[in-house]
């Protein structure tokens, strides 16, 4: 052998590589983005959720608010009315049921979620029904 061959190094022969292939890192970056779209959309329905359950809530407190009120009058006090109740108008119609209670039909106008659309439904109704006995 001679003193060349002793002195240098061996050639090294290239093996398989780690890493990714650029077909590899696209494919990944394709399922993100898809990810990502979808998580977009569903934050969209979330937030138009979130929105819906506000309106209802108000609109709870509202008829409580009514029904509170009317359980506090004296029974022969309990008569047709209206009142605006944060964003909702309100109405209620008492009608005699005979023996001793009232049947009171509480109807609110205001802002909702339309079913199926993602706008505010400006003019939404809802009806609430209840019982008031003489005591």
């Amino acid at each position: 052998m001679s003193a060349f061959a002793s002195t240098c190094p061996a050639r090294v022969q290239p093996g398989p590589r780690g890493g990714f292939t650029l077909i590899e890192v696209i494919v990944a970056l394709m399922i993100l983005v898809i990810g990502i779209m979808g998580l977009a959309g569903a934050s969209g329905q979330i937030i138009r959720q979130i929105t819906f359950a506000d309106l209802e809530s108000e609109r709870a407190v509202a008829f409580q608010t009514v029904i509170d009120r009317l359980q506090s009058l004296p029974y022969d006090n309990v008569v047709d009315g209206t009142a605006t109740i944060g964003v909702f108008d309100v109405a209620w119609q008492v009608a005699n049921d005979g023996g001793g209670s009232k049947i009171v039909r509480i109807t609110t106008v205001g802002p909702g979620v339309a079913v199926n659309s993602t706008a505010n439904d400006p003019e939404r109704s809802e009806t609430f029904r209840f019982r008031i006995l003489r005591r």
